[in-house]
């Protein structure tokens, strides 16, 4: 009787590791795909169909689908939390067993494995924390980077230890598929691989606009309101900027200022060609096309991802107005850039901050804001900048989006 109570006890315990690992491996496919440019696409394109005759409270809400990045930090983060709980019932059977025998068991190995995966999971998590990542982003970079496919690796060289170590007489290959982490590491790893099966080169023709920005040129053509990630060092780090369709429809531009030290080789030494990957991705400026009337804040080269949006947004009906502060703005990016800019709203306001100072931007946008009678406002400019307008004009009954930097 108690040989049948221990037995049925083993069977539970195995179980209910075997459902851990599987949430764990479920946290991570979420958080992987999540992440995926052509998964993001999907989302926007589904929340930007909808019609301007949609009730306002709607379509703001709608427009928050920016805010995706929680997702991937949220399941991350709880993947790390069931991950500790596995460890830790594992840990307790390995030491009950050795107890027993007297002996290391044959699960040594998986445990073994699992803390190293476990420290792996948790420096991921600690490095991905804001303040780290600011202090530190190309060391965040790499790390997520290298760390995050050495974690996908060794998830499946436990899992297979795993089956081989409890499966009866049954091939591995059966035994396997059996298990739903199986499949949840399956589409993890087919999308990790994914955007690199579509690593290329982007030629582009450098245009340098001032010593502070340079606009790269390229013909591949682009959808609208999408931004390209590129290197010149794909396996270290990666950047992301605004597409400015050319309004020939062949190929467009990347906009790029003096902004770091990458940024600042660039505009010093631009490169005949950069690495790309995985699709095109749209941004939070997109979902301006699903208000009638909106008021676009930028600073600096933020002019850039805004121009790749409001030059096309009003054929879908958006009245567009802008506020764009900036120092020496005709100098710095040139005629075209400038009068693009005016092509889109002839009476946008182009601060010069050189000449007039820094202006009170929470208070230009709300005077616009109530002016113009506008359904909501978007902003693109550094973190700080970002957070101060958002925060400034909610407190004050005004939709406003921006930029989270939230993963």
């Amino acid at each position: 009787m108690d040989s049948k109570k221990n037995e049925i006890k083993s069977y539970l315990e195995d179980v209910l590791l075997a459902s851990i690992a599987n949430i764990a491996s479920a946290n991570i496919m979420v958080a992987l795909l999540i992440r995926q440019d052509y998964v993001v696409n999907i989302l926007f394109g589904i929340c930007w169909s909808v019609p301007l005759s949609t009730p306002l409270r709607i379509r703001r809400l709608l427009a928050k689908i920016y805010e995706f990045g929680g997702v991937h930090s949220g399941a991350a983060v709880c993947s790390v939390l069931w991950f500790c709980l596995f460890t830790g019932l594992l840990t307790r059977d390995f030491v009950i067993s050795s107890r027993k025998s007297g002996l290391p068991t044959k699960d040594s190995v998986v445990l073994t494995i699992t803390y190293i995966l476990l420290w792996t999971l948790i420096t991921l998590t600690v490095t991905a924390y804001p303040r780290f990542r600011i202090w530190s982003h190309n060391t965040f970079e790499n790390f997520h980077r290298w760390g995050g496919w050495f974690t996908l690796a060794l998830f499946w060289v436990e899992l297979i230890i795993f089956t081989i170590l409890n499966k009866d007489t049954k091939p591995l290959g059966i035994m396997l598929v059996k298990f739903p982490a199986f499949w949840f590491l399956t589409i993890s790893t087919v999308h990790a691989i994914l955007p690199w099966i579509r690593l290329h080169k982007l030629h582009v023709i450098p245009e340098k606009l001032s010593n502070h920005a340079i606009r790269l040129h390229f013909k591949d053509k682009v959808p609208n309101y999408v931004g390209l990630r590129i290197s010149d060092a794909p396996l270290k780090e990666w950047h992301s900027f605004a597409c400015i369709p050319a309004r020939d429809g062949c190929g467009g531009s990347l906009l790029i200022s003096n902004a770091g030290d990458w940024t600042e080789k660039t505009v010093t030494d631009p490169k005949p060609y950069y690495w790309v990957k995985g699709v095109p991705s749209t941004g939070v400026l997109c979902m301006a096309q699903i208000f009638r009337s909106v008021i676009i804040i930028t600073t600096g080269s933020g002019i850039g991802p805004c121009l790749a949006v409001i030059q096309d947004v009003p054929a879908r009906g958006t009245k567009v107005r802008v506020i764009w502060s900036t120092p020496d703005p005709w100098h710095t990016y040139g005629d075209e850039i400038c009068l693009a800019v005016q092509d889109v709203d002839k009476n946008a306001v182009i601060h010069d901050t050189r000449k007039y100072g820094r202006p009170d931007m929470v208070k230009m946008a709300y005077d616009m804001y109530k002016e113009g009678e506008a359904e909501a406002v978007f902003m693109i400019s550094n973190p700080k900048m970002t957070k101060k307008l958002v925060y400034g004009l909610e407190s004050r009954g005004v939709p406003a989006f921006g930029p989270i930097w939230d993963s």
